[in-house]
């Protein structure tokens, strides 16, 4: 039975009812409805044309869906209807960060439907009601223009043409949510649609167009017709992405391509120098100097003569200090070797050398004598573990940068893996439970040890044993360590466990920061058995 064919009067829920005969019969999608048999309306988010946006749920696996429902008026030729959701099927193949993948696509009745997966985080008006900088309102449009390029590669459009349409991730990326494309839309159109979101994200309005989006006011023209630059109303936008918003809502912007664009967006940030610290309890004002007397030096600073001659002793003291220790390091040295090539011919002598002499330090585990024959046993036996493979383990929530969790087990502390950025700096359990990284160990084995090498601050971990190598959620773990504070550098986590594991999880509660971003990055994972020789 179709939804056409089903009762109103006996359905259990409400069913998305349309006639296509009377244009002026009315047409009921009300939250609550079931359309195609399977998605719930639970709110719509906006409209365009002939396409209404609403949020879903899938009643089968009971997750939220973004729903297009394409000619829900029923006004649109059939022929038109199906080419709208052909145009749309094409873009099913794009594995892409800038587009929310579809899962559907349907007809039912007179009624298009494109289901897609619903992306966490908020409207676009959301957030530029929290007025981004303009450096991340550039880099969030990244993966969009990304998937704009790929799209025109493939000869198809996304049409980025209203701010219903986008929706921001959680880890700061614009997303293509609603995809319904029309076939006059041009790659061009959706440069300009792009332009239009750069400039809601630095301004808060939206270029004006025939029907204005509801919620957004038209931006301000200058008298020649065209939007005022972001930077003439805020100052603080830097120049070239401001060019850059205002340059694709024109109808000859000079921008030819997504790839031109996301250049000139990466240059338009501006480089971030760290200041130099000022001591300011050591700063002093001088007073202005007085004319020198003709035929005198004028003096760089007016100090007096005795301070000039106490400053160029203590300056004089420093050099002869350095020098004389410099001399004295070379000759102790020099004396070392002499004495090794002298004595270096005979096996019963110990040859000197910088330790013996006094100049490097020992460590006192070295020097004194160990305290059991098991305990040199112990540590002779103790070998590092080399996982034979690493995944992102993020239940509830995408993995973050699985195509990089291969370095954090590499071996080379030049190579690192990353969590995503997100806005948020405190994310879990808000927008996901948390994430960390499953290692599959070449047996079962008893450790001793894991050593996480990061370049974060602020990151809690914790470390727990699996049963399998796919562990579904947090609770199919068994903790070995408690939540531990990692410093940047190497974090040597002793572990509690005298049972043999063979997936290893390092659970991130906490999120980090790095380089003023709120993600962490770990460069290395080792861990060490406490088996013996």
């Amino acid at each position: 039975m179709t939804d056409r064919e089903s009762d109103e009067n006996t359905a259990p829920l409400p069913v998305a009812v349309k006639s296509r005969g009377d244009t002026d019969a009315p047409t009921s999608l009300v939250p609550g409805a079931v359309i195609a048999g399977r998605y719930r309306l639970m709110a719509i988010v906006g409209a365009e044309d002939h396409v209404e946006f609403w949020q879903g749920t899938d009643t089968v696996t009971g997750s939220l869906v973004a729903l297009s429902l394409v000619d829900v008026a029923g006004e649109l030729p059939v022929e038109r209807v199906n080419e709208i959701l052909s145009r749309t099927s094409r873009l099913r193949g794009f594995d892409v960060r800038g587009v929310a993948r579809i899962l559907d696509v349907i007809q039912t009745g007179d009624l298009g439907v494109v289901v897609a997966d619903w992306i966490p985080g908020g409207t676009l008006r959301e957030v530029a009601d929290t007025s981004p900088s303009p450096t991340a309102a550039a880099a969030a449009l990244e993966s969009l223009i990304v998937a704009a390029e790929l799209a025109r590669d493939a000869g198809v459009s996304l049409n980025i043409s209203h701010p219903s349409r986008i929706r921001i991730s959680t880890d700061g990326h614009a997303v293509l949510a609603y995809a319904a494309t029309m076939p006059e839309t041009t790659p061009q159109d959706d440069l300009r649609g792009i332009g239009g979101i750069l400039y809601a994200l630095l301004i808060g309005r939206w270029p004006p167009q025939e029907a204005m989006p509801s919620g957004w006011p038209p931006v301000d023209l200058e008298d020649a017709g065209w939007p005022k630059e972001p930077a003439a109303i805020d100052p603080s936008i830097p120049f070239l992405i401001s060019i850059a918003a205002v340059g694709l809502l024109r109808h000859e912007s000079g921008v030819g391509s997504a790839s031109e664009l996301l250049s000139l967006l990466r240059h338009g940030r501006p480089a971030v120098t760290p200041a130099r610290p000022q001591d300011n309890s050591r700063l002093r004002i001088m007073p202005v100097l007085a004319p020198p007397p003709p035929g005198a030096y004028a003096t760089f600073r007016n100090v007096d003569t005795a301070a000039q001659v106490m400053q160029a002793r203590r300056q004089m003291m420093k050099t002869i200090l350095v020098a004389s220790a410099a001399i004295f390091f070379v000759a102790v040295m020099s004396l070392g070797s002499t004495l090794n090539r002298v004595l270096g011919d005979s096996d019963d002598v110990a040859a000197l050398d910088a330790d013996r002499l006094g100049l490097s330090p020992s460590s006192s585990a070295a020097a004194a004598p160990p305290s059991s024959p098991d305990s040199v046993g112990q540590t002779a036996a103790e070998a590092s573990i080399v996982p034979v493979k690493a995944v992102v383990f993020s239940p509830g929530g995408s993995a973050d940068n699985p195509q990089d969790v291969g370095k954090s087990i590499d071996g080379d502390p030049a190579t690192a893996w990353s969590t995503d950025r997100y806005y948020d700096a405190d994310p879990f359990p808000k927008f996901k439970q948390g994430l960390g990284l499953l290692l599959e160990l070449p047996q079962p084995t008893v450790l001793s040890s894991l050593t996480i090498d990061l370049r974060s601050t602020g990151t809690f971990a914790e470390i727990r044993s699996a049963a399998d190598e796919n562990p579904k959620t947090l609770a199919d773990t068994t903790e070995l360590s408690p939540r531990t504070l990692l410093q940047p550098g190497p974090n040597r986590i002793e572990l509690s466990t005298q049972t043999p594991v063979s997936t290893v999880l390092v659970w991130i509660s906490t999120l980090g920061a790095t380089d003023g971003n709120n993600r962490t990055e770990i460069s290395e994972i080792t861990l060490s058995t406490t088996a013996r020789a």
